[in-house]
C-alpha cells in the first residue's frame, strides 16, 4: 500500500508543477531536458530521427559541446561524415573529454586524415590510459599505419596484463601476417604457445606463416597437432587436405576434404576438390553432388559450369542445357556463361537465339576471337552469310592466321557452292596451321568435290580417322558423296548408311539415289 501512496503523491506532485507558472530559462530547461529524454529514447531504439531530435536540441543549446559531439558521433554511426563537417568545432571545448578525442579521431581516420586520426586518438588515451575500447581502435589504426609502433604499444599491454598475453601476442601475430612480415609473425605466435601452449589460435597462425612461406610440412605438422588436441574444424581439415594435394597424396587428400565435409557439408575447398577428385575417377554423379552441396554453389557461375559440364559427360543433355541455361538467366553480366549458353543453344539448331545472346558481347568486347566465331557459326546457321563474312573477315584481320575461322569460311562457301577458288585458299591456310585436324580435312574434301575434283577429294576422305567418321553422321554423309561420285560404290553405301543411322537426313535420300 505503501508504494501506491507514493505513486500518486508523485503524480500529484508532477501536476502542481505543471499549474505553476516557469520563467521563461526554465522553460528552455524544460524543453532541452524533454529534448534530451527524446534523444536517449531514439538512440535506444536505433530510431532514424536521431540526428534530427539532435539538431533541434543545438537550436536550443547552439553552444553545447556535447550535443555537437553527439551529432558527429551520429554522422559517423550513419556513413556520411559530411553532415559531421558543420559541428567539428565541439574539439576546441572538450580538450579533457577522451571519448570527445576518440569520437575526433574517428572523423578524422572517416576523412582519411591519418596523422590527425592518430594525434587524436593518442591524446584520448594520454587522458584515459586504462579506456580499453580507446585503446582497440588506437591500435587498429596503428596496425593499418604502423605495424612496428601497434606492435610496441600491443606488447606493453602484455607485459602490463600477463593474463591476456597469449591472446596479445597472437593479435601481434596476425598483425604481422597481414602485413607479410612473416618472421615477426612467426615469433610472435612462439610466443603465445611458449604461454598457452593448448591454445590453438597462435598455432592456427603458425600455419598460417608456414603456408605463405611455402613450408608445406612444417603447416601439416602443426595442424596434425591441432587435430591431436581435438581441434579439428572443417577449415583445418580442408587445409590439410589442400597440403595433400599439394605434394600429391591423393588417398589422405581426399579422407582429410571428406571430413571436412563431415563437419561442414557446404565446406567450398572440400566440394571442390573433392568434385575434382571424382572427376579424375570418371564419377562425374558425385563431382556433381560435391559441387552442388557447397555454401557458394548457387552464386557461383563457375561450378554451375562444372555441373553442365559433368552433365554432359554423362549424356544428360537436357540437365546440361537446363542448367547453363539457368546460369545465363542469374549471370546476365558473365560473359562465359553467356558463350557457353549461345554454344548450346546453337547445338539445338536455336541460331537465331544464339545470335541473340552473344552480338551484345561481341560489341562490348571485340577482341574476344571465340565469342565472335559462335557468333559467325550462328549467323551462318541462319544463313545470314554477309553478315557472317564480315564477322570472320574482322577475325582475320585481328589474326590471319585463325585456323577455325578459315575453315569455316571455306566450309561455308562449298556448301554454297560459291567462290570456290576462294575457299580452296582459305582451307590451305588453316590446313596449314593445323595440318591433322579431321573437320579441316573434311571441309577441303568437300571443296575438291563441289570443285568435281572427286579423285583428290577420295585421297583427303582416305586420311580421315573412320572412328571420327562414324561419330559424326555429316562428316560421314560427306564420305558417302565423294566415294559415290569417285566410283566406289561399296564405301558409298557403307558411310552413308553411317550417316542414315546418326539421322543425317540428306544421307537416307542419297542411299535412294544409289540404289537406282
Amino acid at each position: 500500500m505503501m508504494k501506491n501512496w507514493v505513486i500518486i503523491g508523485l503524480l500529484a506532485l508532477g501536476n502542481v508543477l505543471q499549474a505553476l507558472p516557469l520563467s521563461q530559462s526554465a522553460q528552455q530547461e524544460a524543453t532541452l531536458f524533454n529534448d534530451f529524454l527524446q534523444i536517449a529514447y531514439a538512440q535506444r531504439e536505433g530510431n532514424p530521427q536521431r540526428f534530427a531530435l539532435l539538431r533541434k536540441a543545438l537550436k536550443q543549446a547552439p553552444e553545447s559541446a556535447y550535443l555537437k559531439q553527439q551529432l558527429v558521433a551520429e554522422a559517423l554511426a550513419v556513413d556520411v561524415p559530411e553532415l559531421a563537417e558543420h559541428y567539428i568545432d565541439f574539439i576546441n571545448q572538450a580538450q579533457d573529454d577522451p571519448e570527445a578525442w576518440a569520437i575526433y579521431g574517428a572523423y578524422q581516420l572517416r576523412k582519411e586524415n591519418m596523422p590527425k586520426a592518430l594525434e587524436a586518438y593518442e591524446k584520448a588515451l594520454a587522458l584515459d590510459p586504462d579506456d580499453e575500447r580507446i585503446l582497440f581502435q588506437y591500435v587498429t589504426l596503428l596496425a593499418a599505419t604502423d605495424p612496428q609502433k601497434a606492435a610496441e604499444t600491443l606488447t606493453e599491454v602484455a607485459q602490463s596484463r600477463p593474463i591476456l598475453a597469449p591472446e596479445i601476442y597472437t593479435e601481434i601475430g596476425r598483425m604481422y601476417l597481414f602485413h607479410q612480415q612473416y618472421p615477426a609473425a612467426l615469433e610472435a605466435f612462439d610466443k603465445a604457445v611458449s604461454l598457452d601452449k593448448v591454445a590453438p589460435q597462435p598455432r592456427l597462425g603458425r600455419a598460417g606463416v608456414y603456408e605463405k612461406t611455402n613450408q608445406y610440412f612444417l603447416m601439416l605438422h602443426e595442424l596434425e597437432e591441432l587435430e591431436k588436441m581435438g581441434y579439428l574444424t572443417a577449415q583445418t581439415a580442408a587445409q590439410m587436405g589442400s597440403v595433400f594435394i599439394l605434394v600429391k597424396d591423393f588417398p589422405k587428400a581426399e579422407t582429410y576434404f571428406q571430413k571436412a565435409k563431415a563437419l561442414d557439408n557446404g565446406n567450398i575447398a572440400a566440394g571442390y576438390f573433392l568434385a575434382l577428385l571424382a572427376e579424375q575417377r570418371g564419377e562425374y554423379a558425385r563431382a556433381i553432388s560435391f559441387l552442388q552441396d557447397t555454401s557458394d554453389y548457387a552464386d557461383s557461375p563457375t561450378k554451375q559450369i562444372q555441373v553442365s559440364y559433368y552433365q554432359r559427360k554423362l549424356n544428360q543433355e537436357e540437365e546440361s542445357f537446363k542448367t547453363i541455361s539457368k546460369a545465363a538467366q542469374k549471370f546476365a553480366d558473365n560473359g562465359e556463361v553467356a558463350y557457353l549458353y549461345a554454344v548450346a543453344l546453337y547445338e539445338r539448331d536455336a541460331y537465331a537465339k544464339s545470335a541473340r545472346v552473344l552480338a551484345p558481347w561481341v560489341e562490348k568486347y571485340p577482341s574476344q576471337a571465340d565469342m565472335r566465331l559462335q557468333y559467325a557459326f550462328a549467323l551462318e546457321g541462319q544463313k545470314k552469310y554477309r553478315m557472317m563474312e564480315e564477322q570472320l573477315r574482322i577475325l582475320l584481320e585481328q589474326n590471319p592466321r585463325n585456323a577455325p575461322a578459315l575453315n569455316l569460311y571455306a566450309y561455308s562457301l562449298a556448301l554454297r557452292g560459291e567462290r570456290l577458288n576462294e575457299a580452296a585458299e582459305y582451307i590451305a591456310r588453316a590446313l596449314a596451321v593445323w595440318p591433322d585436324d579431321n573437320s579441316f580435312m573434311d571441309t577441303q574434301a568437300w571443296v575438291f568435290y563441289r570443285q568435281g575434283k572427286y579423285a583428290l577429294a577420295a585421297d583427303i576422305v582416305d586420311g580421315i580417322n573412320p572412328e571420327v567418321m562414324a561419330a559424326n553422321p555429316e562428316m560421314a554423309y560427306h564420305a558417302g558423296a565423294i566415294y559415290a561420285a569417285a566410283g566406289d560404290i561399296q564405301k558409298a553405301r557403307f558411310y552413308l548408311k553411317l550417316a542414315a543411322n546418326g539421322g543425317w537426313k540428306p544421307a537416307q535420300k542419297a542411299l535412294k539415289q544409289l540404289s537406282k
